[in-house]
């Protein structure tokens, strides 16, 4: 990952939280062995591709959110997704509606989702880890006056 151009910026990323996608993993995987022991157990036909849906969304979880990070960097927000093949949003913040929603859970596990809205275009990042320090970071880049980001 490149950093930026001014020595000042550091770029300061933010993944999704490893518990919370970790959990969902796990549930899945848990679901679709208990799905195969009972088909093999009670000999049912439709067990099978039952198990296999319930693995297969479980690895869909495994590489949507954890090959999906953003980085802030400077007043740009840059949205990567993908391991093979790449796909990166940038995002200028002065540009843009941000809107941070948290749950409960998320507020005592620093997690959240953020939606970003700019011109027409909606993107979504769910599960971010270290939410608040995203949502400061955010609200700082934010208020920076429009004459400063020209220089």
């Amino acid at each position: 990952m490149t950093t930026s151009a001014h020595p000042s910026i550091r770029d300061r990323v933010f993944r999704p939280h490893p518990y919370i996608v970790g959990s969902k993993i796990v549930v899945l995987l848990a679901f679709g062995a208990g799905v195969l022991l009972a088909g093999i157990t009670h000999a049912a036909a439709i067990a099978m591709p039952i198990a296999w849906a319930l693995v297969i969304l479980a690895a869909r979880i495994a590489y949507r959110e954890l090959t999906t990070f953003l980085v802030v960097r400077g007043d740009t927000l840059l949205l990567r997704r993908g391991l093979i093949f790449w796909r990166e949003d940038q995002v200028p913040l002065h540009r843009v509606d941000v809107q941070t929603i948290q749950s409960l859970p998320g507020r005592l596990f620093d997690y959240g989702h953020l939606t970003i809205t700019c011109n027409d275009r909606t993107l979504v990042v769910r599960n971010i880890g270290e939410f608040r320090r995203l949502q400061e970071e955010i609200a700082r880049l934010q208020r920076i006056p429009a004459f400063w980001r020209s220089l």
